[in-house]
């Protein structure tokens, strides 16, 4: 009878053990695919926003609302950064030193800043706090990266860096903080 328990305990750590290697697999294959190159990041459904994410609206530091459409007509004709964070990521406000680095090297190219903050006050608080530059927009929306806007985008990380170009183009879906170098080398390039 301790046979056939060891064995078979044995038979359920292999098992294990493969199932996790098979995991590990599949996370460096999705870890590859955020460091490729952009013009491998760029798929034909990816060089322009999805209709829902260009219909929806965000609230400027103003109290004025635009549609996130009208938010990158006002940039036409330059390179913008789009950083979608919130105050409560911790790894959104790590980013920020690099990100003003990246500000401070690419003068030239606009800086939009898409918050999911739950409220417009921890959103502006955040934004004095940590001394945020650019152009400043909140999403109110309770689902906020499960919402019809991070569902648009594929939203499924913050801090999350989208690069588009000076026709409006997307030249750059899917960046994180892992990927600065990748977006500083688009920059350069497209600039």
């Amino acid at each position: 009878m301790k046979k056939i328990f060891i064995t078979l305990s044995i038979l359920a750590l292999t098992a294990t053990a493969c199932k996790q290697q098979s995991e590990k697999l599949e996370v460096v294959s999705t870890e590859e695919s955020t460091t490729a190159t952009p013009s491998e990041e760029v798929s034909g459904e990816t060089t322009e926003f999805a209709p829902e994410a260009l219909a929806q609206i965000f609230h400027q530091l103003d109290g004025n609302t635009l549609t996130f459409q009208e938010i990158l007509a006002q940039y036409k004709g330059k390179n913008i950064l789009i950083d979608v964070w919130a105050a409560w990521c911790p790894d959104c406000i790590k980013a920020l030193p690099e990100i003003k680095n990246i500000k401070a090297e690419f003068p030239s190219v606009v800086f939009v800043n898409l918050s999911l903050d739950k409220t417009p006050e921890a959103w502006k608080e955040a934004i004095e706090k940590y001394g945020i530059e650019g152009e400043h927009f909140h999403l109110k929306d309770e689902k906020r990266m499960k919402g019809v806007f991070g569902q648009a985008i594929q939203l499924n990380w913050i801090p999350r860096y989208i690069v588009v170009n000076k026709e409006g183009k997307i030249e750059l879906f899917n960046a994180t903080e892992k990927n600065f170098e990748e977006i500083k080398a688009l920059l350069n390039t497209i600039q």
